[in-house]
């Protein structure tokens, strides 16, 4: 009988879960601008002619306009970079589905209405926020303190 010590049982059960996140990781960021194209006022046009989600293959989403990727050939998305490009409504929805993003630049937009309370929950690994140049209403969220990564933040 083959017993297995209890690190390497926590080692393979990580090994697991990590696995099957990055599987399922390249269809949530593909999720994720769905989303952000659905729940934005794109008055120029330029997500709807640049992020065309019919011929999906790797790294196709890293084409977009505005979409950095960490790697050409991976569907997952390092950063958004939506700053001037005619947009606008409300606080973009589906961006914690870029669950690894760690840059957000909506600046020079017309958006508006508050900032999401839960930004802090819905983008987890931001490093850097660029809200500037909008028309949010209301208060900074207070869990915008429990952004542990942010360092760089234009209101």
């Amino acid at each position: 009988m083959f017993v297995m010590a209890d690190d390497t049982k926590l080692l393979l059960l990580f090994f697991l879960l990590s696995s099957s996140s990055l599987c399922f990781g390249f269809e949530h960021d593909i999720q994720c601008l769905k989303f952000v194209q659905q729940s934005v006022i794109d008055t120029v046009g330029v997500l709807e002619s640049t992020w065309n989600f019919e011929h999906e293959n790797d790294g196709f989403i890293c084409q977009f306009t505005g979409v950095e990727c960490w790697h050409p050939d991976e569907n997952r998305v390092l950063s958004l970079r939506l700053g001037s490009l005619g947009l606008e409504g409300p606080f973009p929805q589906g961006l914690q589905y870029c669950s690894s993003m760690t840059g957000l630049d909506l600046s020079n937009n017309s958006f508006s209405g508050p900032v999401p309370t839960d930004i802090s929950w819905q983008l987890q690994q931001l490093t850097s926020l660029d809200l500037s140049y909008n028309s949010f209403s209301g208060s900074i969220p207070q869990s915008i303190s429990n952004m542990i990564y942010l360092n760089l933040i234009t209101l």
